[in-house]
Order: C-alpha cells, then structure tokens, then sequence
C-alpha cells in the first residue's frame, strides 16, 4: 500500500511528491493525507489517493471490546447524595465495566468505561501495561448516582473491582481484530444548565421538568463507532454531557441510570455490537427530569431519557466519516492549589490524544462545567474533539469540580461551594491540553523560524 500510494502521489505531483512527504518514515496515513494535499491537474487521480487515504489508515488500526460485571454486594455505602444514609438494598439493573482497546501502530489505548460514580487507580493501568502492554489506560466512569462509594471508602469490593477491570482489558485485547474507526456528530436536548444566573448570581434549578431554556448548553452526541473487516459494527462509543441523577437519594437499587438504558437500546438495534458510555463535560448539566422519585415514575423516566439518547445514537450511526491518523498520546500531571488553603498543592493527572486530524480526545479526572466542553471543541482544531469527564488516567487525585473563572464569580454549586481547586483550573487544564495535542500532532516548531 505504502509503495502504491508513493507511485500514485509521483503520478499525481511528479516532483511536488518531496514536498508531500512528512519526515516521520513508514508513516502512510500522513503520507497519503500530504499527497492529496498537492495541486494537480489530474482530478481523477486526486480522488483516488483521497480516498485511498481512509483505507491506508484503517488498516493501521487493530480494536477489542469486553465487558464485566462490577455490581457490588447489596449493602455496600452508596453515593452521589449526602442525605441518602442507607447502604443498597439490591440491584435494579448491573453495573458494568465495558473496556475498549484500540492499538493503532506501537500505541495502544484501554478506554474502560464504569457504571459508578467516580473511581481513582493506578493499579489498573499499571498491571494493563506489565501484563498486556497497554501503553495508555483511561478510566471513565459515566457519574451514576446510583452506585456505590468508590476511593471514599475503599472496601474489598474496590480491588476486586480493580482486578475486573484489568481482566476485560485482558479479554479485549485477546479478541482484538482488524479496525477502521468512523464518527459520527447529532444532537438532543435531554438536559439543562442547572445554574441560573440573575443579574451576575447564580442559584440552582435542580430540576425542569418544563424544559425551559437554559444557557450554556451543549447537545452534541458523539459516536465512534469499531467495525471489522467484514464493516460490521463491534463496538459504538457515546460521549454526551448531562449528570446521570434521574434517580434520587430515595432510590435503593443499583442503577447505571440512563445511559445504561442507553446501551440496551443501541445494542438492541445494532446486533454484535457492545455500546460503552464516555461522559462529557456534565459538571452543570443535569437531566429535566432530575430526581424522578421511584415511588413514582423514576426507572421510567430513566428508560425514557436513556432510549431517547439511544435513539439518537442509533440515526446517527449511519451518518459517519471514516477516522484517520495514528494514534498519539501524552499524558501529564498538573499541579494546582487548593482554593481555599493556597499552601496546599493539588495533583491532577489527565492525558490527551489524537488520530491524526480527525479525532482529539482530553480526558480529565474531575467534573468539568459544560463551557470547558465547548472550548475545547473550538481550540483543538481537530475535525472531531471529544472531552471525556469523570476520566482517570495519570496519577494525582480526583479533582472534583472543574468551573470557569466566570462560574465562580456567579456562585452556585460546583462553583464557589462543593470545589476545591483554584480558580482558573479547568481553563488551565484545557489549554495545556490543546498545546499537547498540536504538539503531538506536529503543529508546532522545534525552533524558531529564522530572522529575515
């Protein structure tokens, strides 16, 4: 392939073909996307070598999904509500760890992606690495608050947990198979900005069952989907931003919330296929029917809204463009202060990634507000950018809210009460993760350029 598309771009550009190639050597998704970058007469040709360079990459890709179960035992502490005191009477439905592993030449990803509310641990990626070789492993949980406590109170349940999760990333990556990687972008309102703002003060609207409007907002669904050689559907990722708290503190069961009601439905409709739930930046974002007591019409509501988001995925899921690009990724640790004590210091690990110019990814361990979301999108100059909230990957500690400078000014939950880090994290952390991306994706000099 590599030779073809060399010959091809020669044909195309005759000596322009020096100036397509890029230096990394063995490289043929960027070589074939510099080729078809070229200006030539021959039109024909130009289409053939764009859209051959979909194909090259493509088969740069190798994936594998597994799931397991995580359910902890009835009367474990539950959290996501203060005032909900009682441990779990029993499980409405499971909670799952549904991994994704992705290798993409020497560069490997374990996206595992959990039914709970939050969940900090090294462990896991460090034994993915020694017993596997998985060079990069993110941890995303969807924020159920119908799970159990998780790094709060740390029980047995939590390394058996642990040990669940490395063995899918196990399983996946043994049933890894030849992949392309395609995307997909819609849009549905099943949420609300929980913050409203009068005149520069903010106060909170739990709940709006009305659905009236609210500012800022973000309705983007977000869909990667993992097909085989035969291009059946293996696995379908949703990013989505709005808090999974349909259920209130009155509930008992353990409950994925929607977007376990959003997996069943997409599996539902796309047979073979296994759907992994990402957050995105949800940190004030929560469902219109917040809180829906279970005496009432609570696990319907929660079937609603998450056949709703599935329904969505679903009509989108044939509406894609292909993924290109190799794998990269970095990973950092950022130190911040404590908002409150400025001599204490606060870790926080995250990684970024992207697939060429096609897909960027940030992952952060904390509850980023929806406008972080939204500024990532616009600065990371990517075709496709994703924020995964609530992700684990890098050491340091769970970062809890992540508000804008503008958010606490206003006040409100998450944003001068309920946080801890300085003001300006969140803005800090996404422009240190734009900088990676276009480092790692070669869009900024080593050097200067010299004077004239």
């Amino acid at each position: 392939m590599r030779l073809y598309l060399d010959v091809l771009a020669a044909k195309m550009c005759g000596a322009r073909t020096r100036a397509c190639r890029v230096a990394t050597p063995g490289d043929t998704c960027r070589r074939a996307e510099r080729a078809h970058e070229c200006v030539c007469s021959k039109g024909v040709l130009w289409t053939i070598a764009l859209l051959l360079a979909p194909i090259a990459c493509a088969a740069d890709y190798r994936a594998g999904v597994a799931r397991v179960d995580i359910t902890p035992p009835a009367g474990h502490a539950m959290g996501g509500y203060s005032d909900r005191k009682q441990g779990a009477t029993g499980i409405h439905d499971p909670l799952y760890a549904t991994v994704l592993v992705i290798e993409s030449g020497e560069n490997s990803l374990a996206l595992v992606t959990c039914d709970l509310r939050s969940f900090v641990s090294t462990r896991v990626g460090e034994i993915a690495k020694q017993k596997y070789g998985i060079r990069n492993t993110i941890i995303s949980v969807s924020h159920t608050h119908s799970g159990p406590l998780t790094w709060e109170a740390r029980t047995p349940w939590y390394s058996e947990a642990e040990d669940k999760m490395v063995e899918a990333i196990g399983k996946a990556k043994a049933a890894m198979f030849p992949a392309s990687l395609e995307m997909s972008t819609g849009h549905v309102y099943l949420g609300f900005n929980r913050r409203k703002v009068v005149d520069g003060h903010a106060t909170m609207w739990w709940r709006n069952a009305e659905k009236l409007p609210s500012h800022p907002l973000d309705p983007a669904v977000k869909v990667l989907l993992a097909k085989d050689s035969d291009g059946k559907t293996r696995a379908v990722l949703v990013n989505f931003a709005c808090h999974p708290s349909v259920l209130g503190p009155d509930n008992l069961q353990y409950s994925a919330d929607y977007p376990g009601a959003m997996k069943r439905y997409v599996e539902s409709q796309i047979p073979g296929a296994t759907c992994l739930f990402v957050q995105g930046g949800a940190g004030d974002i929560n469902p219109y029917r917040d809180k829906e007591p279970v005496a009432g019409q609570g696990f319907q509501a929660v079937d609603e809204m998450g056949q709703a988001l599935g329904k969505s995925v679903v009509s989108i899921a044939g509406r894609v463009r292909p993924v290109s690009g190799a794998l990269r990724t970095v990973s950092e640790i950022t130190e911040v202060k404590n908002r409150w004590n400025p001599n204490e210091k606060i870790a926080i690990g995250w990684t970024a990634g992207a697939f060429g110019n096609s897909l960027c990814f940030a992952a952060l361990p904390g509850e980023p507000f929806v406008e972080h979301q939204l500024t990532f999108r616009e600065k990371a100059e990517c075709d496709n950018a994703m924020l995964f909230g609530y992700s684990y990957s890098a050491g340091g500690v769970w970062a809890g809210y992540l508000p804008t400078i503008l958010a606490a000014v206003e006040g409100g939950y998450g944003a001068d009460y309920n946080t801890t880090v300085e003001v300006g994290t969140g803005e800090r952390l996404i422009d240190r993760a734009v900088v990676k991306l276009f480092e790692i994706r070669g869009l900024l000099k080593d050097l200067p350029n010299p004077r004239p």
